[in-house]
């Protein structure tokens, strides 16, 4: 197979001010570098710039060569949008020379994103895909989220139509997206986790206290921290062999370390270790007892992903596309804000590991979630759009 040229273009991407933001694109991004070469433009307006101020950032990252833009942001969206069409065209064409031409555009995440890629098909005939990791088509974020509007609806809706295929990280994200009118051919690609960075302890002890983790971007109405903390502070009236690690940095940390406070639990029962990224995040997550999510919304998560291949069993709300992957062998699936069932779980979790089969996880891991079964599966899509 000859390898392509390939330009992502993503709303999301980890950056200067944060991280971990589309830390889930860059995985992406990885795989298909493995057997593509992979050229990467994102533009954002930046809070931290005064009007008219401009940063160009342009790496290798991964073997990924990343172009990054960052302006002043303005104080109307007309002028907003004005500006990122502008710096769009400035990325493309560092990335024309640096790259030459390319053989397919990957967007990622709609749908200003999008508009670069469409110019690059009416104009150069360059096909392109697109990739959907946004939970706002989901129903629980209808209409009260931010795909509202007929001028966006119907921008969304002609961007996917001339796409060459969609693909979303879960059945149920696709599901929402058609019910909205947004037709295509939709193919199903996971977030990913790197197996030699996350991968099981080996004879793992069984210690009288329980660690259970929690990963959080701390954006609260979404991951309800606050709610597994309301159940930490029940539990820990009743037994005393349990800690809880809340892991992560994010917009409403303040108000759930405040919330926690109030518990008198805090460096006893929960603690709070700030963002651990890398090596720190997986030993972290292998010497977990389990892994707890009690999400009002989510697609599927890495971190659920990432849990998977350290061998720790989920306990997670029933939501997103999150019951497509977490069997009864893998875990505990609850009803969203049903702090009863979640305290069960964590009883259930806690007194009988044995029912959660470890090696199973690993192996379903490594077959659906790798860095290699997503370049293999995005390369057979790109297929599909006919540049392979």
């Amino acid at each position: 197979m000859n390898r392509k040229k390939i330009l992502f273009i993503a709303r999301w991407y980890p950056d200067r001010n944060d991280n971990m933001l589309g830390l889930f694109v860059q995985k992406h991004a990885r795989a298909v570098q493995l057997l593509h070469d992979v050229t990467l433009i994102y533009v954002t307006a930046d809070s931290t710039l005064k009007k008219g101020e401009l940063i160009i950032d342009e790496q290798n990252h991964f073997g990924i060569h990343e172009i990054r833009i960052y302006f002043g942001k303005y104080k109307t969206e007309i002028r907003n949008a004005i500006e990122y069409i502008i710096k769009y065209f400035t990325a493309l064409k560092l990335a024309k020379k640096h790259s030459g031409k390319f053989d397919l555009t990957h967007v990622h995440i709609l749908s200003r994103t999008a508009f670069l890629a469409m110019w690059l098909k009416i104009t150069e005939g360059i096909p392109f895909v697109i990739t959907e990791h946004w939970s706002r088509y989901l129903p629980v974020n209808i209409p009260k989220g931010s795909y509202s509007g007929w001028l966006r609806n119907l921008f969304t809706k002609v961007a996917v139509n001339m796409a060459s295929s969609v693909t979303t990280v879960t059945a149920n994200l696709a599901d929402a997206m058609q019910n909205l009118g947004l037709k295509n051919k939709y193919y199903i690609t996971p977030n990913i986790a790197d197996m030699g960075d996350f991968y099981p302890l080996e004879n793992k002890k069984n210690e009288s206290i329980k660690k259970l983790v929690h990963v959080s971007c701390f954006d609260e109405p979404a991951k309800n921290v606050k709610g597994i903390i309301d159940v930490v502070n029940q539990l820990a009236t009743k037994r005393n062999d349990f800690i809880i690690e809340i892991v992560g940095d994010g917009k409403d940390f303040n108000e759930v370390y405040n919330y926690a406070l109030k518990t008198n639990l805090v460096n006893s029962r929960i603690y709070f270790t700030g963002l651990l990224t890398g090596k720190e995040l997986s030993a972290k997550m292998r010497n977990a007892d389990a892994f707890v999510m009690f999400s009002n919304y989510e697609n599927f998560p890495c971190t659920i992903v990432e849990s998977f291949a350290s061998g720790v069993p989920v306990i997670s709300s029933d939501v997103g596309g999150i019951s497509e992957h977490l069997k009864p062998e893998f875990g505990i699936l609850v009803e969203a804000g049903n702090k009863v069932q979640l305290e069960h779980a964590f009883i259930k979790i806690m007194d009988e590991p044995s029912m959660f089969n470890y090696k199973m996880m690993r192996e379903y891991a490594k077959e659906k979630f790798s860095i290699e079964q997503s370049a293999k599966l995005f390369s057979d899509i790109y297929h599909s759009a006919g540049i392979l």
